[in-house]
């Protein structure tokens, strides 16, 4: 029984220190836990303070967080890029078009400047045109009454030129004048002398202002108003006028004075009249 108390003194003696052992390792292992979690709390501050930048008040700010770039977002930026690019080039296009439209409008107020002048212009020029009808009229005029013969209150002048019926009229318009209109007796012989005395010796037709273009038989001045004296040939061989519709325009011969019917068309000189 006593070898029995012993056996369990013995064993109580193990028990505690076994247990007091162990107490101490815990304690031992627990402190070591401690210190090593403050150092990595520690570590972990430094680091981010290292982390930290500076702003420009002194403050410091903590760095965003980073993530991976996916392809949705390298696909929305690279849109963003392309937009951008064309909102530049848009607003350039802008400008060059707000610089064109402003030259187009200088150079229509220059087109504007240039039609005002070129109107006056216009005018001037039709006033000089208008000048130079009036100054060879005048010219016309006095070149008949200087050259030409003055019977009455007329001036006739021949000229020595081939022109159609219509051509002639048109030519003693521009002289200031109108084609011979011999009215009664004494124009005519005055008229048939100048005109040998003209072309001596020879025997040439003139035209003179007298036709039945408007009615066959129906003879009238150049003025419209109605032939009352004639000097037709009469010949036996040749009675004027023969033309009928044909031939519907008068012309005097040089050697005689008698005058003619012919083709308007034909050309042959010409007798002019003008106011004395």
């Amino acid at each position: 029984m006593e070898i029995a108390a012993c056996f369990a003194v013995a064993l109580l003696c193990l028990s505690t220190l076994s247990t007091g052992h162990t107490e101490s390792q815990g304690s031992d292992h627990d402190s070591r836990l401690e210190d090593y979690g403050n150092s990595t709390l520690i570590q972990n501050s430094e680091m981010r303070d290292e982390e930290r930048t500076e702003r420009g008040d002194g403050m410091l700010i903590e760095p965003e967080p980073t993530s991976p770039v996916t392809d949705v977002d390298s696909t929305y930026n690279y849109v963003l890029s392309r937009l951008a690019g064309m909102d530049q080039a848009i607003h350039r296009l802008n400008v060059g078009h707000y610089t064109l439209d402003v030259k187009v409008s200088q150079l229509l107020e220059r087109i504007s400047r240039l039609d005002n002048k070129l109107s006056e212009m216009e005018d001037s020029l039709q006033q000089v045109t208008h000048f130079c009808k009036e100054n060879r009229k005048e010219i016309g005029r006095l070149e008949g009454c200087q050259k030409g013969r003055r019977v009455g209150y007329k001036c006739f002048m021949v000229y020595r030129v081939y022109e159609t019926y219509a051509s002639a009229a048109q030519k003693c318009m521009e002289r200031g004048g109108r084609m011979a209109m011999p009215r009664d007796r004494k124009e005519q012989e005055a008229l048939a002398e100048y005109v040998r005395s003209v072309f001596k010796p020879g025997n040439w037709p003139v035209w003179l202002g007298i036709n039945d273009l408007r009615s066959e038989g129906l003879y009238l001045f150049e003025d419209t108003t109605r032939v009352t004296y004639f000097q037709w040939r009469k010949h036996f061989l040749s009675s004027q006028p023969d033309g009928g519709k044909r031939e519907n325009c008068v012309a005097m011969l040089s050697d005689d004075g008698d005058w003619w019917d012919n083709y308007c068309d034909r050309r042959m000189y010409y007798l002019c009249e003008f106011e004395a």
